[in-house]
């Protein structure tokens, strides 16, 4: 794999994830307050959870949003010639 190719997939595992994370919120965001009010010492925490979760997931590859991208990008990065990545 080359440096493009490792950086492409990093990239796509960075998109899954930031995706993931939106998927996250929105979900939770969905359920009713329970017993404990919201507060923003609350909002941090869940936001830290979310982003733990979520990075899990990403590398995991069990959803397969990043490979799914790496593919289609992956092509797009073999049909540029090389001079025009570098600049």
């Amino acid at each position: 794999m080359t440096a493009e190719q490792r950086q492409l997939w990093k990239s796509c595992q960075d998109m899954e994830q930031v995706f993931l994370q939106i998927l996250l919120r929105q979900m939770q965001s969905s359920i009713t307050t329970g017993v404990f009010p919201r507060t923003m010492q609350r909002e941090i925490y869940e936001d830290m959870q979310r982003e733990a979760l979520a990075e899990q997931m990403a590398k995991s590859g069990d959803v397969g949003l990043a490979a799914m991208l790496y593919r289609q990008l992956s092509r797009q990065l073999e049909a540029v010639p090389i001079d025009k990545v570098q600049n």
